[in-house]
């Protein structure tokens, strides 16, 4: 680990989040993050998926996809019976 305040992560998962995207993340009092939440809203819906470390130690850190919550924001559909 370095004085930075950050550290270069990849992220592998589901497009559109994820898919071997470099990112950015901050270290948490001074630690890599062992968590990460990802958020995309597209057409109305957001989309939050979850990421755990991998066992690597030397950058880019790896994080692995682990579980997805979609939020329609745009309500129930009005549909008449």
């Amino acid at each position: 680990m370095s004085d930075t305040t950050t550290y270069e992560a990849i992220f592998y998962g589901p497009n559109v989040i994820a898919a071997g995207t470099p990112r950015k993340l901050e270290y948490v009092n001074g630690e890599y993050q062992q968590e990460v939440v990802l958020e995309e809203t597209e057409d109305g819906s957001t989309v939050r998926r979850s990421f755990r470390i991998g066992h690597e130690t030397e950058e880019p850190i790896p994080y692995r996809f682990v579980e997805e919550d979609t939020e329609d924001m745009q309500g129930e559909a009005d549909i008449p019976n």
